[in-house]
């Protein structure tokens, strides 16, 4: 995909975070994937390679550096169902470690609506953020044609959720699904937030500068 055509579709996209960790945000100024602050913990490494390798059914607070960070669950994945549709070799484990090593944004309302409402009842924070300025900020920006983190089965893979792989997440050059089936815009392990990120508690605002 070229890349002024996915600026000029997508304007903006969007992170659901726990409103206790926005604090942690706010002064870094950075998103860690799950894999980073796993690895930042005083978890042992082999706690550290079973939680990134496993799915989470609950939130799970970690400390790093001090500071109490809550990672979400990942109940919208059922391992018999990822075990379906996993190609090309990959184990549910890694696949699992492929999520974890990602910082996830939502590319349309639409979709951010449909994460949001699961968590509402949290009173979680968004960011809003350019996506040209995402870009601009950070290396590694990978794209997703579907929701890598919940295998909803379907009839059109013969009750099997999407088929996906180790090789799902393409870069912008790469990506080829078209703008219509963009489910994801994703950072690998660390993230910088651009000076122009808002925030809000309602995908439809008010938004205000993150700072």
């Amino acid at each position: 995909m070229e890349l002024d055509i996915l600026l000029n579709k997508i304007p903006y996209v969007y992170h659901l975070t726990a409103s206790n960790n926005i604090p942690h945000i706010s002064k870094s100024r950075l998103l860690h994937s799950t894999t980073t602050l796993v690895n930042a913990s005083q978890l042992s490494p082999d706690e550290k390679n079973e939680f990134v390798r496993n799915r989470r059914p609950n939130h799970v607070i970690i400390n790093v550096d001090g500071a109490s960070i809550a990672i979400r669950d990942q109940a919208p994945i059922s391992i018999k169902s990822l075990n379906k549709c996993l190609q090309n070799g990959a184990s549910a484990r890694d696949f699992i470690k492929l999520l974890n090593d990602r910082v996830f944004f939502w590319p349309s309302i639409k979709r951010l609506n449909t994460h949001f409402t699961r968590y509402s009842h949290e009173g979680p924070r968004i960011l809003r953020v350019p996506l040209e300025d995402l870009i601009d900020a950070n290396e590694d920006i990978l794209l997703c044609h579907l929701n890598s983190g919940a295998t909803r089965c379907h009839p059109k893979w013969g009750g099997a959720p999407p088929p996906r792989d180790l090789n799902t997440f393409k870069t912008v050059e790469d990506y080829n699904e078209g703008i219509g089936r963009l489910a994801e815009i994703t950072v690998i392990d660390t993230c910088i937030i651009p000076e122009s990120a808002m925030i809000s508690s309602n995908p439809n605002g008010p938004w205000i500068d993150f700072e």
